[in-house]
C-alpha cells in the first residue's frame, strides 16, 4: 500500500490483486482551523498510519 503526504492530507493506494492495472485510492483530509492545526496534526498522522488492507476480506 502506498502513501503520499501533502501537508494535512494523505492518499492511500492499493493495487487490485486480480488486475494490477487497477487500484483503489482513499483520500484522508484533515480539516482544522489554523490555530487548531498544530494541536491535531500529530493525531491525524497517527490515524492515517492505522490504514491497513483487510487481508481477511472476502474477494469476489
Amino acid at each position: 500500500m502506498g502513501r503520499c503526504w501533502d501537508g494535512a492530507q494523505v492518499h492511500l493506494s492499493k493495487l487490485d490483486i486480480a488486475d494490477p492495472r487497477n487500484r483503489s485510492v482513499t483520500r484522508l483530509v484533515l480539516t482544522a482551523t489554523a490555530s487548531q492545526h498544530p494541536a491535531v496534526l500529530d493525531d491525524f498522522r497517527d490515524f492515517a498510519h492505522t490504514g491497513r488492507p483487510d487481508v481477511g476480506a472476502a474477494t469476489s
